[in-house]
């Protein structure tokens, strides 16, 4: 890795072997209520939010990716407090979720304006804060297309990351949509090597994954727990099926908690479950610690660097 490279975080830019153990697709504070008009939709408690990372932590991360972006109710400053108040190295993204969410802009700006408007949250950060991203996304498509708004914010993201090299990852849910946004990054010019595709384990199929991964992007599997996506056994045997066909170094790992029921305190799995009871269920076949740690520990050091 370039010894220039660094990792940045709600607190700063760090060393790539600083990171530890990271989670790579979550939400720490995000409002998709606003939308859906749904109350578990809704992470606004600061404290609660210290105690869920808590415990975290004892079940042994380090590092978590926040792709809460400003539509879905990103807030840079409590993200900043709570990095602080719980040692975690939260890494915060950029840009523009999906089509439901989007703010006016999205039509009004052109397509270079809006990359602009990421380029200076990676460089310079967020208006007023200071706080810099480290990640474009989560850069999401609604249905099984990209709408024409949604291909400009591709497009908008594609331009960010080539001018920062930054990683950029993607929400492309239940359907094989995944390959429609790297068609539109690879019109751009993206390095794929920067690109993670994400909820890739809520459409199982391995041709999908493969030619994402053949592509040279990232295959991540972040819906680990919610049995109405993918029963978490047929979503370890698809992970390790892909490790055995040597993508090791391909492969990510999250659990995308975002409504109040996925919290400890509701009655949920809470931020840990990846890393003890979804570890254990890929030990029973037949993973090794050393393949467990180049997954969630090497592969996020490696694309989170920039």
């Amino acid at each position: 890795m370039s010894a220039n490279k660094r990792i940045q975080t709600v607190r700063g830019a760090i060393e790539p072997d600083a990171l530890g153990r990271a989670l790579m697709h979550e939400h720490v504070i995000c409002d998709i209520y606003r939308v859906t008009g749904r109350l578990n939709e809704l992470l606004n408690d600061e404290a609660l939010a210290v105690a869920e990372l808590k415990l975290l932590r004892q079940a042994g991360g380090a590092g978590l990716v926040d792709v809460t972006t400003p539509d879905l109710g990103r807030d840079p400053e409590a993200l900043r407090r709570i990095a602080e108040a719980t040692g975690l190295h939260i890494i915060m993204g950029s840009g523009w979720y999906r089509q439901p969410f989007y703010p006016p802009e999205i039509d009004r700006l052109p397509t270079n304006q809006l990359a602009d408007i990421i380029i200076a949250e990676l460089t310079e950060g967020v208006a007023g804060t200071g706080i810099r991203a480290g990640i474009i996304g989560e850069i999401g498509v609604d249905l099984d297309y990209a709408s024409a708004q949604e291909e400009r914010v591709l497009r908008a993201a594609a331009r960010a990351q080539k001018a920062t090299g930054a990683p950029l990852t993607t929400h492309a849910s239940m359907y094989p949509v995944g390959l429609a946004q790297l068609d539109i990054l690879r019109d751009e010019g993206v390095d794929l090597n920067r690109v993670i595709i994400g909820h890739c384990d809520t459409y199982l199929d391995q041709d999908y994954h493969l030619a994402i991964l053949e592509a040279g992007a990232y295959a991540q599997f972040d819906t680990v727990g919610r049995e109405h996506m993918n029963p978490d056994s047929r979503r370890a045997k698809a992970f390790v099926d892909l490790l055995r066909l040597g993508w090791g170094e391909r492969l990510l790992l999250s659990s995308d908690r975002c409504f109040r029921s996925d919290l400890r305190a509701f009655g949920g799995l809470g931020y840990g479950y990846v890393f003890t009871a979804f570890f254990d269920m890929l030990r029973a076949e037949g993973l090794d610690d050393e393949t467990l740690d180049r997954v969630t520990i090497a592969n996020p050091r490696r694309v989170l660097a920039w």
